[in-house]
């Protein structure tokens, strides 16, 4: 079983739309009514029509909340209908609207700020709500398949009782693991109730039948975690399905990268002495890799250390900067192969040459200059996506803007629902100086210490970021960073509130399960998770207002109780995730 974190919301849940969610739904009430009745057709089957019982009364009931949900959605289309004209200058780029609506009064700002809130919590929720019906009607589905295979397994009973033990040998191995991922790393982020006996129970009653296939015990896995864990982003993935997963991998041949403090909290290992000797804090650390992946091919094991990148000594290197080194470009049409040399647990230095397929990236990144009254020469730098191109492609905007002559920077966010996590650390780091913290996490199995940005930015210019409801995920990690390090002042709507960690893990049977493993909260400890991230300002502030802000955010920033209250925030959190680790 291998792990990988993922806070992209790109890679890891459904990006469905109410009106998708809705006909899914739909889908799968209907498949779940006929199958049904076929199984009730069927003659002698007395299990199936007692399933069909329990199945109709589970039906009503979850039928009943779907349309209490489905009833308050005209109310919230409504909502948000009247609350547009509240921002409709946010997402213009005409200067002179956006100068006219930020001067409407603070008082007018703030109701428009507090009905924001309001608004896209609701809207969040709302979301959430329908993913988890459409979950249980998943589970719904499949319960009535299982009720299928029942009848069909009693009639096919001569099968060899070899095959039937063998079947039920790997049934049983996939749940008791799919158990122990849930139960030692699952992280009940939005305290919806997580009971880790009925959690057992639920293995229990699971381990107690027989499987006819593969497909049959995927089927009761999703109805464990349907009725075990409510939390609408953690799923099971089939292996057809995890496979094309695969493709999000950093480094394009199939490893998780992580630092020594990453790779024990993770895996729950101790570093190999050898290693541990030579570099007990440093190190680039393979923390899981992908079955049949070209690093697992090439003879790489969890546990390994990777110490150079074909002739690269990777000593000092992070290990976001070591996937990209063995990723290679973003525009090759061949593939290609690169010289690795790790240590093995044992101590042994290996050389191994690993086959990197061809790939191909599109930029996320688009930019412009414009000039505006004042002898103001605004560059902007448009991110739609955190890819592994992000980093690369923001830096290069950076530069090429300030040497033709930018005064300020606008980065714009909007509509950016994340991707990798480490991009938006890295894209922080431009911005961000004097080795201040990114993003707090809460987590089981995250590193104590926060990630922090290096001792000088990349450019002091005036900072605007422009944000949406459609900002989620690793673009609010890089909003919430820079808001409150008062680098620069947050411009439209409340961002989406999607702040949970997910980690992908691969089965034993090349499936694959996410989970919620911790949450991220801003540098001073906003929990961004559905409530989201409030802009200072609805539309394009004047340059007097925006630095009028961040003055005020840095006296804020500079006095000793906010700086005590910060580190008793960050030591706190250190202490929750160590607690958290050592019970498992």
């Amino acid at each position: 079983m291998n792990s990988s974190s993922s806070s992209s919301s790109s890679s890891s849940r459904r990006e469905l739309s109410l009106a998708g969610i809705l006909q899914q739904a739909a889908t799968l009430a209907a498949v779940s009514a006929l199958v049904l009745s076929l199984c009730l057709s069927a003659p002698g089957n007395a299990a199936a029509r007692a399933a069909q019982q329990q199945q109709q009364q589970q039906q009503q009931q979850q039928s009943l909340q779907g349309t209490q949900l489905l009833l308050q959605l005209p109310q919230q289309q409504q909502q948000v209908a009247s609350s547009r004209a509240f921002f409709l200058t946010s997402s213009s780029s005409d200067a002179g609207a956006l100068a006219a609506a930020a001067a409407a009064p603070d008082q007018q700002q703030q109701q428009q700020q507090q009905h924001g809130q309001l608004l896209f919590s609701v809207g969040s929720r709302v979301e959430d709500g329908m993913l988890e019906v459409v979950r249980q009607l998943e589970a719904q589905v499949d319960r009535a398949f299982g009720a299928v295979s029942s009848g069909v397994h009693m009639i096919d009973a001569a099968q060899a009782s070899s095959e039937q033990a063998a079947t039920d040998a790997s049934a049983q191995a996939l749940i008791r693991e799919v158990w122990e991922v849930v139960d030692t790393s699952y992280m009940d982020a939005r305290k919806s109730g997580f009971d880790h006996e009925k959690w057992a129970r639920l293995r229990d009653a699971a381990l107690s039948r027989t499987y006819r296939d593969q497909g049959s015990v995927h089927r009761v896995v999703r109805e464990m975690l349907a009725q075990g864990v409510a939390d609408p982003y953690c799923r099971f993935i089939p292996p057809a399905e995890f496979a094309s997963m695969k493709k999000y991998d950093v480094t394009g041949v199939g490893l998780n990268l992580g630092t020594a403090e990453e790779y024990t909290k993770k895996t729950g290992r101790a570093l190999p002495q050898s290693a541990a000797a030579a570099d007990p804090n440093g190190g680039v650390w393979v923390v899981g890799l992908s079955k049949g992946s070209e690093a697992d091919r090439a003879g790489m094991e969890q546990g390994d250390q990777l110490l150079r990148v074909a002739d690269l000594d990777l000593s000092g290197t992070s290990p976001f900067q070591a996937a990209t080194l063995i990723a290679g470009p973003d525009d090759s049409s061949t593939s290609s192969a690169v010289n690795l040399t790790v240590r093995k647990a044992d101590g042994r230095r290996l050389d191994l040459t690993v086959q990197r397929p061809a790939r191909y990236l599109a930029s996320p990144v688009t930019s412009s200059l414009q000039e505006r009254g004042g002898g103001r020469e605004v560059g902007t730098i448009r991110l739609a996506s955190f890819n592994a191109r992000a980093l690369r492609d923001v830096s290069a905007a950076l530069e090429q803007l300030q040497q033709r002559g930018a005064t300020e920077i606008v980065l714009d966010l909007r509509d950016n629902r994340g991707g990798l996590v480490s991009e938006g650390l890295e894209v922080a780091r431009l911005f961000l100086s004097d080795q201040v913290p990114i993003v707090l996490t809460q987590s089981k199995a995250m590193a104590a210490d926060p990630p922090r940005a290096g001792a000088a930015a990349a450019t002091q210019l005036p900072l605007t970021v422009l944000v949406n409801e459609h900002t989620a995920s690793a673009s609010e990690i890089l909003a919430g960073a820079l808001k409150d390090n008062c680098r620069g002042v947050l411009v439209g709507k409340r961002t989406y509130g999607k702040g949970l960690i997910q980690s992908v893990y691969e089965l034993s049977d090349s499936s694959g399960l996410v989970i919620t493993v911790g949450k991220y909260l801003t540098p001073r400890g906003t929990d961004i998770d559905r409530f989201g991230i409030a802009p200072d300002f609805g539309a394009q502030p004047a340059p007097g207002q925006a630095a009028a802000v961040l003055d005020a955010c840095r006296l804020d920033a500079g006095q000793p109780q906010q700086q005590r209250q910060q580190q008793q925030l960050v030591l706190e959190l250190a202490a929750a995730n160590s607690a958290s680790s050592s019970r498992r």
